[in-house]
C-alpha cells in the first residue's frame, strides 16, 4: 500500500480448505459373509491407511470397533490384531441390533454425521425387522449418503425378498454389490464420482 500510495490493487482472499468426507465401513463378520470378510478387511485396512478420516467396525451379534487396530502399517499384522478384538466371527446376523447399539453410543453416532456409510452385508437379517429399518432411518437422517453393498447383488437381476432389506430400500442411496473387493472399490468410487457431480 505505501508503495502505491495507499491504494489497494488486490484484496487478501481465503480459499475454503477442501477436506476429505468421512467414511464410515460397516462389514458383516456373519457365517453367510465368511468368503467375503477377509477381503473386505483388507479394503478397511487400506481406507484407513489411505484416507483421511475412516471408521471401520463389524457386525454380526454384537458390534465391534476395529479402526484402531486396522491403524497398524502392516495389513497382516493390522488384520491379526482386528481378529483378536472380534468375538462373534461366523455367527448370526443381528443387524438391527448391532446398528441400534451403534447410534445409542454418541461418540459412534457422531462418525456417521455428514459421512458416507458403506454397509457390506448380504442382509439376511435373523432378528425381526423393526430394529433394522428403525436404525437405518436415524442412520439416512445422519450421513451425507448410504451404499449397501450386497454379494447377492452382483446378479443384475437381484431383488431383496427379506422384510427387512425391502423395508429399508427406500433408505439407501445404493444397493450395489461386494461380491469381491474390486466391486466394492468400484460401487464406492463411481458412486462419489456421480455424487460429486449434482
Amino acid at each position: 500500500m505505501i508503495r502505491r500510495d495507499g491504494e489497494l490493487t488486490q484484496l487478501p482472499t481465503r480459499r475454503r480448505q477442501m477436506r476429505q468426507r468421512r467414511v464410515l465401513l460397516l462389514i458383516d463378520v456373519s457365517g453367510s459373509m465368511k468368503t467375503l470378510t477377509e477381503g473386505t478387511l483388507r479394503l478397511a485396512h487400506a481406507l484407513v491407511q489411505g484416507a483421511e478420516r475412516v471408521e471401520a467396525f463389524t457386525l454380526g451379534t454384537r458390534l465391534t470397533q476395529i479402526t484402531r487396530a486396522l491403524s497398524h502399517r502392516e495389513a497382516d499384522a493390522a488384520l491379526a490384531r482386528a481378529s483378536g478384538l472380534v468375538a462373534d466371527w461366523d455367527d448370526g446376523t443381528r443387524l438391527g441390533e448391532a446398528l441400534a447399539v451403534f447410534l445409542s453410543v454418541p461418540r459412534f453416532a457422531s462418525f456417521a454425521r455428514g459421512a458416507l456409510v458403506i454397509v457390506v452385508s448380504d442382509g439376511l437379517e435373523r432378528g425381526g425387522p423393526e430394529a433394522l429399518v428403525s436404525a437405518m432411518a436415524r442412520l439416512r437422517r445422519l450421513a451425507w449418503g448410504v451404499l449397501w453393498l450386497s454379494p447377492l447383488a452382483a446378479d443384475p437381476a437381484y431383488r431383496p425378498e427379506t422384510t427387512a432389506m425391502r423395508a429399508i430400500l427406500p433408505m439407501l442411496d445404493r444397493l450395489g454389490s461386494s461380491a469381491s473387493v474390486e466391486a466394492i472399490a468400484d460401487e464406492v468410487l463411481g458412486y462419489a464420482r456421480n455424487r460429486g457431480r449434482r
